[in-house]
């Protein structure tokens, strides 16, 4: 049976082979499992990614008992609709961002470099939840180069800027070129996420907080000016709240997927709980994402769309879109 490997799969390949440390091998891996085809055509290849990553953790435990500093969770499990890695220089409002819309427990404080490794929380959004992951500043003093191998397996990335900070242009140039020597792209809109020479084109928000600032919105300004046209960009202030209501639909329709609920012949929709899916996929799809052999019976589908007839008949290539309501037929 032939393994279909898939695009994604293909470029998290691509990470593995160019990976120079075990963590970024060791995300490179994962991501390469989490994409990878589940069929009888691809065990081989899951039984050989499986194995390299249990010798490789193998390896990491090795270096923590005989001495090496305690080890950061260098990579965290996708889940949701989602994953929004939260990037940014010091004090920018990384951490305040994800408590406020996660409620997640975060360790805030008015000195810089207070988060050490990987922070996730879920973002509800109408009826999915999104996760988003507070990460460690990115600055001239604390550049961790693992950072790279995590961003490049997140859907997306917010980058949050002090729109107070004298020194805002600065930091945000910095880490504009420190990616772009670890051949990562911060772009509004990605092609293609990973180019054949192994750079990574990430989509990316940029979120200017600390608005109610005096300043603030002369600065947001001068950013608009300069990176209107190369990145999304929002402000907010999260201690009045203002500009943060637009936050959850605005990461919502930057990781481009659609939600499509599943229907029983004779029955009504199940809304509560979508199937979550990349934009452009088909009825195939969402029937493989169900159960594989579901997908492999799959003749036809009835769709109940905003803009279709109710109940109109389509092909298994037919693609959908958000909030479709989809009845497969075997």
């Amino acid at each position: 049976m032939p393994a279909n490997l898939t695009p994604d799969y293909m470029a998290a390949e691509l990470e593995y082979k160019q990976a120079k440390t075990n963590q970024e091998r060791m995300a490179a891996l994962e991501k390469m499992l989490a994409t990878v085809p589940k069929h009888k055509g691809t065990e081989k290849i899951q039984a050989d990614i499986k194995n390299k990553l249990k010798k490789l953790r193998e390896l990491e435990e090795k270096g923590t008992a005989k001495g090496a500093r305690r080890s950061i969770s260098y990579n965290v499990p996708r889940e949701g609709a989602g994953q929004a890695l939260v990037i940014g220089p010091a004090n920018s409002g990384k951490s305040s961002l994800l408590g406020f819309f996660t409620k997640a427990p975060v360790e805030i404080a008015d000195y810089p470099f207070t988060t050490h490794r990987l922070q996730p929380g879920m973002m509800p959004y109408q009826n999915v939840q999104i996760q988003l992951v507070d990460s460690p500043a990115l600055s001239p003093e604390t550049f961790e180069p693992w950072m790279t191998s995590v961003m490049r397996s997140a859907d997306m990335l917010v980058l949050t800027v002090d729109l107070a900070s004298p020194a805002l242009l600065e930091d945000i140039e910095f880490i504009r070129q420190k990616l772009r020597e670890h051949k990562v792209e911060m772009v509004s809109k990605a092609v293609q996420k990973v180019d054949g020479e192994g750079r990574a084109w990430l989509k990316t928000l940029m979120v200017g907080t600390h608005l109610d600032v005096d300043g603030a919105k002369d600065n947001l300004e001068v950013l608009a000016d300069i990176y209107g046209k190369e990145f999304l960009l929002m402000s907010m202030s999260l201690k009045t709240g203002q500009g943060t209501e637009r936050f959850p639909e605005t990461v919502f329709q930057t990781l481009e997927v659609v939600r499509v609920y599943t229907k029983t012949p004779g029955k009504p929709p199940d809304k509560s709980d979508p199937v979550v899916l990349k934009a452009g996929s088909t009825v195939y799809d969402f029937a493989e994402g169900i159960h594989k052999q579901l997908a492999g019976h799959l003749k036809f589908a009835r769709i109940w769309s905003k803009n279709k007839p109710d109940g109109l008949r389509v092909a298994r290539d037919y693609v959908l879109e958000d909030e479709d309501v989809c009845e497969l037929h075997g």
